[in-house]
């Protein structure tokens, strides 16, 4: 076994959690009605450069659910259904959860973990402003990084990921976190069952 270090991430100033997530939502949303097919939404989101879809009910602009290209994947393209008879309705991710303007980065975030979603619709007056993701977040925070323990897991973690130092409570927790953020990285290279 050999002793190889790597750089911890920071954690973001308490002045950085303390933020609006109204200061960083995106007003860029991609909406789409809750009978168009798959296929359509796909074909939308190849042109606009969007991960998500968000879904409103028929013929009304109440907005109802969310899709993204995981749930593409795993609901249409992993279960062999097809893309041009499917709805969004069929695979949407329903209630859609959301966070008013008014609420901390750290709020946003604690969501996000509790409920296991990366895109929070942000609400002014129960009507939906803009988008927030967890990359956005992140990415409007130039110069730091959010401890992806918090995000993940909470205090109490008691297994660190050797490759950035986030804490997580079970191997499977730091095994699935290994899949979504450092494969690809060129970080994994031999044998990782001693962790």
């Amino acid at each position: 076994m050999h002793d190889i270090s790597f750089p911890r991430r920071t954690m973001l100033m308490q002045a950085d959690l303390g933020r609006k997530v109204g200061e960083l939502a995106t007003p860029d949303m991609l909406v789409m009605d809750e009978t168009s097919c798959v296929a359509e939404a796909v074909k939308a989101m190849k042109k606009k450069d969007f991960s998500s879809v968000l879904v409103s009910h028929k013929g009304t602009k109440e907005l109802v659910g969310i899709i993204t290209e995981r749930d593409i994947l795993y609901k249409v393209v992993a279960e062999n259904k097809g893309p041009f008879k499917t709805t969004l309705k069929e695979i949407m991710s329903t209630p859609l959860i959301t966070v008013d303007e008014s609420a901390t980065v750290l709020e946003a975030t604690l969501i996000m973990r509790n409920k296991g979603i990366r895109r929070l619709p942000v609400k002014r007056k129960g009507e939906i402003i803009g988008l927030l993701t967890l990359m956005s977040i992140v990415g409007n925070m130039p110069g730091k990084s959010i401890e992806a323990g918090l995000i993940e897991t909470g205090v109490g973690a008691n297994i660190t990921c050797p490759y950035c130092g986030s804490g997580f409570e079970s191997k499977q927790d730091l095994s699935k976190h290994v899949d979504r953020l450092h494969i690809g990285s060129g970080l994994l290279e031999g044998d990782l069952r001693q962790i």
